[in-house]
């Protein structure tokens, strides 16, 4: 068990950076440089007590339930609150390696993940790395909430070398005709029993392409993807695949009752809006297939399930290794009016995304009728339909039900073509933008055209069969609040073309609510890819209440959600906030004025003053947090304070309001000032004091909490050189400041490549390089100014026996073989001399700096030392915090 996040079979591991083809077994739950000198856990057992046992074969049971398996053995590893090396946060992970002596595999568990700079990697691999897997998270916080088998935090693997397959493959392998062994080939015409309707076209007809497509025309050669084909495709994976060097590509028509069983079961849990028993399930798999880079295999099944009328596919996957070779998984048509691209941002990503919520798979409907998945409430009959209209409206619809959104309560309601609802007046707007100055629901607001085709239309249904089926669905998601719908507003837009032509949009919003409470479903069935500006989220008159939807593409709106229903996003949006749901072990749930909220337990009220405020500084960025329950007793919602930028609002952590800037992405208002001895990064915490009413005054309580981070401008730093060279570090943390470190190397050569290092000898009137570098602040704003630089024969930075090098930003002009290479602009500054020793003392020398910090927008920062030129000691606001370390030499 390797301290920096990873198991290794043969021999320890010490390797802090994570690479690929490490030429050793390996199992990497979270590999990067891990530092448990500073604190946390690292731990293990090997567990055999039935209590544990029982627990993971039922975990293995539920994620591989066609492999027979009871475990004989566990052993558990954790890392508990390890931080990382540059000290930005901790991590808790586990993994665990269960057995029964033939079969093995991994279940690996994220706690809380820190944000790092520092290179990571999660995942296995092979001593051949014939069999490897990175888990495809873009962040390392993303590890906790990512997942292979739908439960987030947690990925599991098959690894005793046997197939490593999900549950939602099919049987393939016995009695499948096997496709030829060779590059870009090709199945021979395969005829088939049930012909397969495809967007209004019947094949009788198909053919298994060894590069991860299927055709009906004609067999297809091409390893390079591309939309617009000009031919009807089904591509699970289309890619350059090479069956020359292993794995197998296999295909059969499958008419047996247990199979169709199994596919007609499937096809009514995805469309169960659809009557449909399956006569026919034509299934290809491609095996463990290597990519032609040889970089791993693949392994995918599509099934295309069919009664004659109807048709669907399934799309399986199971392990699929990163490439860096030109992919597509989706399908098209021949004049491309149909046609999707599954949104996946990498080749592996494909094993665990889906649009029907189980992970590994995507269904699709594709004889030419609606494909919409099961979340959609019924449309088309008795819904009225909004006009033909470029960028039209339609006419005010007056609700039965008033609708209360974000404490005001509307009774009619515009659904705008280009995809947003509306309560006081149409909205023709196209292009989507926050702050609008009104209250707008868009489920996706861009630029579409109804006069190309397709359908906007809405009811407000009160039928007991809907009015049951959202009760339900807001029961789900919202646990904790009381509700029986009263009213469901649906508005859909079925296959509207963008304006740009790219595709169409299937989508749908429902506002449901009784006479106290108001939510939204968004529902999303087949989206598009666009070059179109869209957004996706509501918003308020005043914007205190507003969210954007984060998906990275407009696709990728049918495979997200915030109530882990793929394509289903969920909001309550009647302004009362059911904050009790979020209630620490510290906290009650208690009413004040009305308002429900948490309260502090008796003992958790520290520092009351000034909210229990914890602060924190590292570089340019700061961060603060109050305490939720104390902010709450005295009156102040969390939803109304924010950074002097209004836009930068807290978020709640374990009962905290936690507020942060940076000096980069997210400045936040923050301001940058400097006094004689600190730079100081400064903002504060205000209320909202905006009134929806016309009152001219107000007695309602305000905040201005301001907080800073500090910084000292002044170092003072020793060097001790000679015998033995190191870096000199000096690392300063005041309480209630920043922090920053300064270091102080010593090189071979004038280009700062090569550092001493060791045991080193430095010769009498060798010329020696120095560096002076400040690490942790922000590299845009600060520079470092060398002020005074000199050597003693002892290790004390006052000994009366010195020798000056650099004097005032210059060289001594008594010492001709001192060299200022660079002063002042940046945060690195360079000097050399030569070697000397002081006569009758010692032949050792240390070596002193002092440096001071520079705000770079305050003008020149180290005055220039040329010949005549005057020098004027100055100091736009500085000075004197002091500090000192020692080296050697």
């Amino acid at each position: 068990v390797n301290n920096n996040g990873h198991l290794t079979f043969t021999q320890p591991l010490s390797a802090y950076v994570p690479y690929l083809n490490a030429g050793i077994d390996i199992i990497a739950p979270l590999w990067t440089d891990l530092n448990n000198f500073n604190g946390g856990t690292i731990s293990y057992r090997e567990d055999t007590s039935s209590a544990v046992l029982a627990q993971v074969t039922q975990a293995v049971n539920q994620y591989f339930p066609n492999v027979p398996f009871t475990a004989t053995s566990a052993f558990v590893a954790t890392w508990d609150s390890v931080p990382y090396i540059t000290g930005g946060g901790v991590v808790t992970f586990q993994v665990v390696l269960v057995s029964n002596g033939d079969r093995s595999f991994i279940l690996i568990n994220y706690g809380d993940i820190a944000q790092t700079g520092q290179v990571w990697l999660a995942g296995y691999d092979t001593v051949d790395s014939v069999n490897s897997f990175t888990i495809p998270a873009a962040s390392a916080p993303e590890l906790s909430y990512s997942s292979n088998i739908n439960v987030n935090g947690r990925w599991s693997f098959r690894v005793d070398g046997s197939l490593n397959l999900p549950a939602n493959f099919l049987p393939f392998g016995d009695g499948d005709v096997v496709n030829p062994i060779s590059d870009d080939g090709s199945s021979e015409a395969i005829y088939l029993q049930q012909p397969f309707k495809y967007f209004g076209r019947t094949y009788n007809q198909i053919y298994v392409n060894n590069n991860g497509h299927l055709t009906f025309t004609q067999p297809l050669s091409a390893y390079v993807p591309y939309l617009n084909a000009g031919i009807d495709i089904i591509a699970p994976l289309w890619t350059d695949l090479f069956n020359v060097n292993g794995g197998t590509i296999s295909y059969r028509e499958d008419t047996s009752s247990a199979v169709l069983a199994q596919v007609t079961q499937a096809v009514n849990q995805y469309f169960p809006n659809v009557p449909f028993t399956a006569t026919s399930a034509f299934v290809a798999t491609w095996d463990s297939v290597p990519y032609i880079t040889g970089g791993g295999v693949v392994t995918f099944q599509v099934v295309l399930v069919s009664n004659g009328e109807r048709s669907f596919i399934l799309i399986n996957y199971g392990d699929i290794a990163e490439t860096g070779q030109s992919w597509l998984a989706g399908y098209d048509t021949v004049d491309s009016v149909n046609s999707f691209t599954i949104p996946a941002a990498s080749a592996p990503e494909l094993s665990y995304s889906s649009n029907i919520n189980v992970n590994g798979r995507w269904s699709f409907r594709v004889d030419g009728s609606l494909n919409l998945p099961a979340n959609f409430l019924p449309f088309g009959d008795g819904d009225v339909v909004n006009p033909i209209s470029d960028d039209g409206s339609s006419e005010a619809i007056y609700l039965q039900q008033p609708f209360k959104y974000f404490g005001r309560a509307y009774n009619q309601i515009y659904v705008n073509n280009n995809g947003h609802l509306t309560f006081t007046l149409p909205l023709s707007a196209y292009v989507p933008y926050l702050n609008s100055g009104l209250d707008i629901i868009a489920p996706l607001w861009t630029d579409l055209f109804n006069v190309d085709g397709g359908t906007i239309s809405y009811r407000e249904d009160t039928s007991s069969a809907v009015l049951a089926q959202v009760t339900q669905a807001v029961n789900q998601y919202f646990p904790n609040v009381p509700f029986t719908a009263t009213s469901a507003f649906v508005a859909t837009w079925d296959s509207v073309p963008y304006y740009s032509g790219e595709g169409v949009v299937t989508f749908q919003v429902v506002l449901v609510s009784n006479d106290d409470r108001s939510f939204i479903l968004n529902n999303y069935g087949d989206i598009a890819q666009t070059g179109q500006v869209w957004l996706a989220g509501y918003d308020t008159v005043d914007s205190v209440n507003s969210f954007t939807i984060p998906a990275a593409s407009a696709p990728e709106l049918s495979s997200s959600s915030n109530i882990n229903v793929n394509g289903r996003w969920s909001f309550r949006v009647d302004g009362s906030a059911n904050s009790c749901d979020t209630c620490t072990e510290h906290e009650a749930c208690q009413e004040r004025s009305g308002v429900l909220g948490c309260v502090c337990l008796d003992g958790q009220r520290p520092n009351l003053e000034f909210f229990d405020a914890v602060e924190s500084c590292a570089s340019s960025t700061g961060s603060i947090s109050l305490s939720r329950c104390q902010l709450f007793e005295s009156g102040f919602s969390t939803e109304t304070l924010h950074l002097n930028d209004p836009s930068c609002r807290g978020t709640l952590e374990d009962g905290r309001l936690l507020f942060n800037f940076d000096n980069e992405d997210h400045i936040c208002g923050t301001t940058l000032t400097s006094n004689r001895t600190h730079f100081i990064y400064q903002n504060a915490i205000l209320s909202n004091l905006r009134s929806n009413d016309q009152s001219i005054i107000s007695r309602a309580r305000w905040m201005n909490i301001t907080f800073s981070c500090a910084y000292p401008l002044i170092q003072t730093l020793s060097m001790p050189m000679g015998i033995r060279a190191e870096g000199g570090v000096i690392s300063q943390e005041v309480p209630g400041q920043g922090r920053y470190e300064i270091h102080m190397v010593p090189y071979h050569d004038a280009q700062f490549t090569s550092p001493y290092e060791g045991e080193v000898e430095i010769q009498v009137n060798q010329q020696i390089y120095v560096a002076v570098e400040v690490l942790g602040v922000d590299e845009t704003q600060i520079a470092t100014v060398l002020d005074n630089c000199w050597a003693t024969p002892v290790n004390d930075i006052d000994h009366d026996i010195r020798w000056s090098l650099i004097i005032r930003e210059c060289p001594n002009p008594e010492d001709g073989t001192v060299e200022v290479l660079q002063n002042g602009n940046g945060t690195t500054s360079h000097f050399s001399f030569r070697m000397f020793t002081f006569s009758g003392n010692s032949d050792r020398i240390f070596l002193h700096c002092q440096v001071h910090l520079c705000l770079v927008n305050n003008g020149r920062c180290a005055q220039s030392c040329e010949v005549g030129y005057r020098r004027r000691r100055r100091r736009s606001l500085d000075f004197q915090h002091s500090a000192a370390v020692t080296m050697g030499l």
